[in-house]
């Protein structure tokens, strides 16, 4: 109590006299002292001074209270007692009454008011437990020192160890000093505790394959450890700890993209966000180019506007420093990307301030084709996302004998349609499935088309049990379809529903199959788009109303047959030489753009309407297609025209050709990179981390790793070792 009297009153207050043969402890703050009625007297030397609060002590009183009372116990006794106890948690109250006057801090005002209260709110703890802690192992530390100091000089080197025993006279008397001697070491010398390993065992590729497999650092440590054991290996020497191998993982440097152009991706997924409290719109930003595809981030949005995209999509490409890299666009066709005034395209491109080449993804395209023919066939009624055929098939599938199935021939009007084109078709599935499908379903999808037209797969004849049937995936569609149609008898059905089953499969077989699986090459898109419409007109005479509604559909989604992209012909074998030369010619003849050329917008997409069709394709295409803004691609993309002075039969052996061939070779016109980002942040979504910073980071390490490593044989795990 007196120590927080001078904590309060600085260092006027203090101790005056002390009675001890009365019991009485003085005290006087300014001068003035105090007895034991509580009264201010003057000293000997009649001090003058203000009325100050004081303190008395009485050293005896407390022990006379207690001989006292101790018998007593009454009631008022008892309630004396508990009033007495409940006081002692309040402030003895010595402050100066002009306190508040005298206090300039009004923190320490606050300090006083809240002291005053009942309780002593807020009072201050006696021991600091994390200094104390800090000064015993400091003081620990310092006796270590001191002991090590002490035992060193007490042992004796080798050159006074003959000094020392040349002065003992006998062996007793040496023996007796020696043992002395080890027994006072020995009670000196403390334990010493083992070094911390301070060997790094983390590697940038154990770091990445450790979260590629989503293994934490807790269950890191536990790995390490158990492979260390097995290889024989000291644990002890390597820094092996959940904090280690956190600040390991996090610390390896990532490398800058060092590019002359590229194409950027993205595709937009709702997903929860890191602590699952919400829903919120990720947006998976790539960057492909020849023999590159890298990750550049996950942003979340706000919202999946046009704006919101746009944005999202420009800050990450800042961060990369790759602002004036980008040179083309590939999207999926929705309304926030391809709107016309407030699409992510049109905004993006006006935020980077220069022409950019628009390459929508081709997937979506024919997506939306195989939607209008199956929703006009009207299969089957929907009210959800289900589809109540295929969920009736799915669950019957147990009762259907996979060996009696039926192909094409078995209905007349369906070899009527599909007969002049049922060999070519069957070899074209053949040939795909010989090459690396990214995809099972793509695989199944071309298997059931084979089996439709009753040929047999590579592989031989067998069903996969039916899989998701959500409206959104496109290809169980068309799965379904074709897998409903062979087993038919084993399954029933309506007249309408076979009907609709026809429709499907005729449109699948002989418009759908072979353009789905060309679609990913940019360099024969634009003349697949013209060969697309051809057979599509064509199939006017087998089902003209699915012919038209297919039509309508594809025409809202030209974007290949547009200045620029309409000279990736130039590099499609396909083309005949006399018609590559003659475009060659043309695009020579524009050297010099006229000035209201260079002022008009390049057109994104070729614009057609449905009553021009037929004229548009008795045209010389894609010829007809080019415009002096063609060779703008050649510019994009840093491509040489030297090759377009020499004769096409001599193309393929020009180095400019092989090299522009290349390059528009590998330029992506599908979004898959965009969706196996979505993939990756789907499964990485709640590991690791809850920061954002860091989730970034493990994502680009795990796409990375799944780009050198892309499956898990030994030969491909243990390439760089062989190197």
């Amino acid at each position: 109590m007196i120590v927080e009297v001078f904590k309060l009153f600085g260092e006027e207050g203090g101790f005056e006299d002390d009675d001890s043969e009365n019991g009485l402890l003085y005290v006087s703050f300014g001068g003035e002292m105090l007895d034991t009625s509580g009264v201010a007297f003057d000293d000997e030397e009649g001090s003058d001074s203000l009325d100050q609060s004081i303190v008395i002590l009485s050293r005896n009183s407390k022990s006379d209270v207690e001989d006292k009372n101790k018998t007593r116990k009454s009631a008022t006794q008892q309630c004396k007692e508990n009033n007495f106890k409940n006081s002692l948690n309040n402030l003895f109250d010595i402050a100066h009454k002009d306190a508040f006057n005298i206090i300039k801090i009004d923190e320490d005002r606050q300090f006083l008011t809240l002291q005053r209260q009942e309780g002593r709110v807020g009072y201050m703890a006696g021991v600091d437990k994390k200094l104390c802690a800090v000064e015993e192992r400091k003081c620990e530390r310092k006796q270590r020192r001191e002991l090590f100091k002490q035992t060193s000089m007490m042992r004796p080197g080798p050159s006074h160890t003959v000094d020392f025993e040349e002065s003992i006279s006998s062996d007793d008397e040496r023996d007796m000093l020696k043992s002395k001697d080890s027994e006072m070491c020995e009670s000196i010398i403390m334990p010493i505790k083992n070094k911390r390993g301070r060997k790094e065992i983390m590697t940038s590729r154990l770091a990445s394959a450790l979260d590629k497999c989503k293994v934490s650092d807790r269950d890191a440590v536990h790995l390490l450890i158990a492979c260390a054991e097995v290889f024989n290996v000291n644990v002890n020497d390597y820094a092996i700890n959940r904090s280690s191998v956190k600040r390991s993982r996090e610390s390896f440097p990532f490398h800058q993209l060092n590019l002359n152009f590229a194409v950027v991706h993205w595709d937009s997924k709702i997903l929860p966000n890191m602590i699952g409290t919400e829903n919120v719109d990720r947006l998976p930003v790539i960057i492909t180019a020849p023999n590159v595809e890298q990750l550049l981030g996950v942003p979340h949005l706000s919202s999946g506007t046009g704006k919101e995209i746009s944005s999202a999509v420009y800050d990450t490409l800042k961060d990369w420093s790759m602002l004036e890299k980008v040179q083309a666009f590939v999207f999926d066709t929705t309304a926030s990307n391809s709107g016309r005034l407030n699409g992510s395209c049109v905004l993006l491109e006006l935020m980077l301030n220069r022409p950019i080449l628009f390459l929508a993804c081709r997937h979506p395209i024919f997506e939306i084709i195989l939607q209008s023919v199956f929703s006009y066939s009207k299969l089957t009624t929907m009210s959800g996302p289900e589809i109540p055929i295929f969920k009736r098939f799915k669950n019957n599938w147990n009762q259907i004998d996979q060996t009696k199935y039926s192909t094409w021939v078995s209905d007349n009007e369906v070899k009527k349609i599909l007969h002049k084109v049922a060999d070519d078709v069957i070899i074209f599935c053949k040939d795909t499935l010989n090459q690396n499908l990214p995809r099972d379903d793509y695989k199944e999808f071309l298997e059931l088309v084979i089996i439709f037209l009753g040929g047999v797969p590579p592989k031989g004849i067998h069903f996969k049990r039916p899989g998701a049937y959500h409206l959104a995936r496109w290809m169980c569609k068309g799965i379904y379809c074709l897998k409903i149609y062979i087993f038919q008898e084993q399954f029933k059905l309506t007249k309408a529903e076979i009907t609709s089953l026809k429709t499907i499969c005729c449109f699948i077989v002989k418009c759908y199959i072979e353009f789905w699986f060309r679609s990913p090459n940019a360099i024969e898109a634009p003349y697949n788009d013209v060969l697309f419409l051809r057979k599509l007109e064509d199939y006017k005479s087998d089902d003209k109303q699915v012919a038209e509604l297919a039509i309508k559909k594809f025409i809202n989604h030209l974007w290949y047959l547009g200045e620029e992209t309409a000279c990736f012909s130039l590099f499609d074998d396909r083309i005949e030489n006399h018609v590559k030369k003659q475009m060659a010619q043309q695009l020579l003849e524009n050297d010099e753009l006229q000035e209201d050329e260079l002022t008009t917008e390049i057109q994104k997409k070729y614009v057609l309407k449905i009553g021009d069709v037929s004229q548009f394709l008795k045209q010389n295409l894609p010829l007809e297609l080019l415009t002096p803004k063609s060779k703008n691609l050649f510019q994009r993309f840093q491509l040489s025209m030297e090759f377009l002075h020499q004769n096409p039969e001599n193309w393929p052996n020009i180095d400019s050709y092989i090299e522009a061939k290349n390059i528009l070779h590998h330029s992506s016109v599908i979004n898959d990179a965009a969706e196996r980002g979505v993939k990756l942040m789907e499964d990485f979504n709640t590991k690791f981390t809850k920061n954002e910073n860091q989730k970034q980071y493990v994502l680009k390490v795990v796409q990375e790793y799944r780009k050198k490593y892309p499956s898990h044989t030994k030969d491909t795990l243990t390439k760089d070792a062989h190197k």
